[in-house]
């Protein structure tokens, strides 16, 4: 089958790159014979016509071949890119005749072709070649560089088949276009604390009207809109108007390509899914971007509250505050996909409002192409009702639809020919035994559920505390050694991973650590903490909603508890907190041990404890890890790892924080409350592995509108396990008041917050409420007991444990290998905190710190 497009196709359907017309199997990767003398005119009858390299959506790179004469056989060329690791790949075997194009994908080995297209097994850089060749000797070259191939942009021939290269408007499989309007701007940077911000954005007008874009003067001084030019996702840039905002004020510029009266245009329309840029001169100062369902016909989506960080679907209120939008009236709240013994797939409608709904004005479809929207019964479903509806080929005697649902599709529910609900998933997100929906019945947040057809929807008890689940891990046995002998290289391998009922098949695994790492690799053993990516090889995948997560190993923890018990009174005392659970860990087949299984901090993990989930997160671990201010440039702060934003934020926030703290209203970027609750945790276990103590690591710290939270992470040494750089002899003396491994001044964090006279006032408070609470002796012996009678049969038959089931037990109480007993620590610890708290004992010392005083 060959690939002739007689028609352009629109930059809409740029995503869709379906004219290679044939499977990924179909490209034969054997290395071809590089020529001896490369030519570089062209000498034959294919050209390289055309290459995007920074595709939008997250899509995949590609590359356009143009015949000029007819070719019976594409199979007689290859092609490769500059890299030099690369071989040329065969192209496949196909035919073309003279004026037709195939379209082929760039990818990297690890990825997974889409469905129905040609690919090759590497990715174009900004700055790359493609070099043709037929039966081994070169015959066209194409070679771009930097900023010719700009998101959003390709580069190529115009015209087709020609001599002449330039930047073009991607038409992939259609005849090459040159860019008309405005240059495309590049720069991928955005401005902390921007004074001009796009605010709200509606790309479907409940009524017919045209798209609109509001923009929020979010600064103390007027702005000078002629300044600032807005583009769309396909990135040119259009002026503004000539106006002066005032501090606090609305403008709205209508996003159509009609001419209106007395009103401010772009020549661009906003799509279902799309991004706008706002920029002042070029330097990109804003960005707005939105996905399928989120500004559906009759919502907008912009920014909640006006001119912040934190997005929300929104009740469309042009040039006047935002409204967070209720979901509804009719949701769709779940749907099963991959039902068990051959049932049938369903979905379920749920009435979110306080009227009774007449469900056939409605109709819905499915991703499918032919087939017509589908009315819904003739149904009045009442206020906070449910109505299940199967999806079937034949009649299940129940209200049912005349189309399944695949593993990876999407419904749509229309009123008047409008989408007015809209729920997509990926084959992961409806394993079997799963269904997919709304967190929370007609909420907005989404993620693979427990089943619960006709009644709430309930998350999966993925963290299961009440019991000791497994997960075993499926891996190539060479690659599992390889891995073990390399451990040190902290390096991705491919595995299966079984999990409560759900396989998937192609998911990373590498060794993670520090001192740990280092010592279980000396001592050649094998019982190595593990981060496992779900979504490494396959974009978008997860793990019932995990996209990563990490098995703890115990290490340094005789009694097994430590970091569970840790954990857990941060979230007892409020803190924002990674979930956790025990599990056991098999890798083919063999029992390896019990880990602690604990939720990755990424965005999952902000979108569940933050209602702003648009800040930047930071895990310090280095230079700049202490917080204190070096320069206002933010390479300096080597150890400071920026973990969300990578490509849009200039780390000014960041920059500002430290700033603050060193010279000027500390308290103003600083969520207090955050680092109080923390450190009343933290410092009641002893737990200088943290930023208090000499590394000044083992936390996050996440940014909203330029206030910083603090997060915990990796609290395997709490209870006083851990003293580097320590001269106390006993470290169960810690002060409260003065907590720090080294002058207190040289931690601002803690500093600048202790401080306030009424911030230490609620730091002893809790610390008063630990006390009072969860560790007092009665309460705290009878939680170990607990956990002990849960997990003690599970440290028994553990294969790989550090210490002996004796030392394990023993450790409950009373010290091992230098390790504090846990009830004999926070009986020892609680004591000293009550008389430094009555001011019997002294909480702090002379600034130097504990240890150092």
């Amino acid at each position: 089958m060959n690939c002739k497009t007689s028609a352009l196709f629109p930059l809409s359907l740029i995503s869709l790159l379906l004219f290679g017309c044939g499977g990924g199997s179909d490209v034969d990767t054997s290395v071809a014979v590089a020529p001896t003398t490369p030519v570089s005119q062209t000498t034959g009858d294919l050209r390289i016509n055309e290459i995007v390299a920074a595709a939008v959506n997250d899509g995949a790179d590609w590359f356009e071949l143009y015949a000029t004469a007819d070719i019976a056989d594409l199979s007689q060329y290859s092609i490769v890119d500059d890299n030099t690791s690369h071989s040329a790949q065969t192209l496949p075997a196909i035919a073309l005749k003279a004026g037709e194009f195939v379209v082929i994908q760039a990818i990297d080995e690890t990825d997974t072709p889409a469905e129905g297209q040609y690919y090759v097994t590497f990715k174009l850089g900004s700055d790359d070649a493609l070099t043709l060749f037929k039966q081994g000797v070169q015959v066209d070259q194409l070679d771009w560089q930097e900023g010719e191939a700009a998101q959003g942009y390709s580069f190529g021939l115009y015209t087709d088949g020609s001599d002449n290269a330039q930047t073009l408007s991607p038409t992939p499989g259609a005849a090459n276009q040159i860019v008309t309007g405005a240059v495309v701007l590049t720069d991928t940077k955005t401005n902390h604390d921007a004074p001009l911000r796009i605010n709200e954005v509606v790309a479907k007008d409940a009524i017919g009207g045209p798209d609109w874009i509001e923009l929020y003067v979010s600064g103390d001084s007027s702005v000078f809109l002629g300044d600032y030019q807005v583009a769309d996702e396909n990135g040119v840039a259009v002026s503004l108007p000539a106006v002066t905002l005032g501090s606090g004020s609305f403008y709205r510029v209508y996003a159509t390509t009609d001419a209106m009266a007395d009103s401010a245009t772009v020549a661009f329309k906003l799509g279902s899914s799309d991004l706008v840029s706002l920029y002042k001169n070029e330097d990109l100062v804003d960005q707005l971007s939105w996905k399928n369902g989120q500004a559906l016909a009759g919502y907008s989506f912009g920014r909640f509250p006006d001119g912040s960080d934190a997005v929300a679907t929104l009740t469309p209120t042009a040039a006047t505050s935002n409204i967070a939008a209720s979901h509804g009236p009719l949701v769709i709240n779940e749907v099963v996909a991959s039902p068990l013994d051959e049932g049938l797939d369903w979905f379920e409608l749920y009435n979110n409002s306080d009227s009774v709904i007449a469900l056939n004005q409605y109709q819905v479809i499915d991703s499918s192409s032919d087939i017509e929207p589908v009315t819904l019964p003739d149904v009045n479903l009442a206020p906070g009702a449910f109505l299940v509806i199967y999806a079937t080929d034949e009649n299940p005697g129940s209200y049912y639809v005349p189309f399944k649902l695949g593993k990876e599709d999407e419904l749509s529910l229309l009123l008047n020919n409008e989408t007015v609900d809209y729920l997509s998933w990926q084959a992961s997100d409806v394993a079997a035994g799963y269904s997919y929906g709304l967190v929370s019945d007609g909420s907005w947040q989404k993620n693979t559920l427990a089943i619960t057809q006709g009644a709430s929807n309930q998350l999966p008890a993925v963290y299961n505390k009440a019991a000791v689940e497994s997960i075993y891990f499926e891996i190539d046995a060479a690659k599992w050694e390889h891995m073990l002998d390399n451990a040190l290289d902290e390096e991705y391998y491919p595995t299966a991973v079984t999990y409560k009922g759900v396989t998937l098949d192609s998911v990373a695994i590498r060794t993670k650590g520090n001192s740990s790492l280092d010592s279980v690799y000396r001592s050649g053993g094998e019982r190595f903490s593990f981060n496992i990516d779900v979504n490494e090889y396959v974009s978008g995948q997860k793990l019932l909603g995990m996209k990563k997560f990490v098995l703890n190993n115990m290490f340094n923890d005789p009694s097994y508890m430590r970091e569970y018990i840790a954990y857990e009174l941060m979230e007892q005392m409020g803190v924002a907190t990674p979930e956790h659970a025990y599990v056991n860990v098999y890798v083919n087949g063999q029992l390896k041990g019990l880990y602690l299984l604990v939720e990755f901090v990424n965005e999952d993990f902000i979108a569940r404890h933050f209602s702003n989930t648009q800040g930047d997160l930071y895990k310090p671990d280095g230079v700049g890890s202490d917080l204190q201010w070096i320069n206002d440039n933010f390479s300096s702060y080597t150890g400071v790892e920026l973990k969300t934003n990578e490509a849009s934020s200039d780390n000014g926030a960041f920059i500002n924080f430290v700033r603050e703290m060193a010279y000027g209203d500390a308290l103003s970027v600083i969520e207090q409350d955050s680092v109080l609750r923390y450190m009343a945790v933290s410092v009641a276990l002893s737990n200088l592995d943290s930023y208090h103590g000499i590394l000044a690591h083992n936390y996050y710290i996440y940014e909203q509108d330029g206030v910083f939270s603090m997060l915990p992470w990796d609290l395997n040494e709490a209870f006083g396990s851990f003293s580097m750089g320590c001269n106390r002899a006993d470290i169960r003396g810690l002060y409260i008041d003065e907590p720090t491994d080294g002058a207190l001044a040289n931690k601002p964090l803690v500093a600048k917050v202790f401080a306030d006279s009424a911030n230490l006032a609620s730091y002893h408070g809790y610390l008063q409420q630990l006390i009072d609470g969860p560790l007092a002796s009665a309460n705290f012996a009878a939680w170990v007991a607990a956990i002990d009678a849960q997990i003690g049969q599970h440290v028994a038959a553990d294969p790989t444990a550090f210490y002996s089931y004796s030392q394990y037990k023993t450790n409950q109480t009373s010290t091992v290998s230098n390790f504090y007993g846990l009830t004999s620590f926070v009986n020892y610890r609680v004591a000293n905190m009550r008389q430094q708290l009555l001011g019997t004992l002294p909480s702090k010392g002379t600034g130097r710190g504990y240890c150092s005083n």
